[in-house]
């Protein structure tokens, strides 16, 4: 096994670990049976799987400059598909951010008399 996947390998173990840390305090803390309403006009975004797309994308980015030869900037079996797909996320969550905020400025309000 090399350096670099030894390495790969213990930052891999670490994260995980670190995960699993934060998962075992936070499924132990009581959660009241009353849930606070957020006041009126705040929302939380939908659901979206362009984090996600944006995370591979970064991680095949990542990937290609670090798996690269010696005479290389990166690896471009790697590096191109991850920008690819980085941009494209980038791009299709800003899209969705501008469709978003459209809809809100648009759509119904209750939070004021003058909307």
């Amino acid at each position: 096994m090399t350096d670099v996947a030894f390495g790969y390998l213990l930052l891999a173990i670490g994260i995980t670990f670190v995960l699993g840390v934060v998962y075992a305090i936070t499924s132990h803390v009581s959660v009241s049976s009353v849930r606070p309403r957020p006041p009126r006009g705040v929302h939380l975004p939908n659901p979206s799987a362009l984090p996600v797309i944006l995370a591979v994308g970064g991680a095949l980015l990542g990937a290609g400059l670090a798996f690269r030869a010696d005479n290389q900037l990166a690896n471009p079996f790697l590096a191109i598909p991850g920008l690819a797909v980085f941009l494209y996320a980038v791009v299709a969550w800003v899209r969705a951010a501008g469709r978003e905020w459209d809809e809100v400025e648009r759509g119904p309000h209750d939070d004021a008399a003058g909307h």
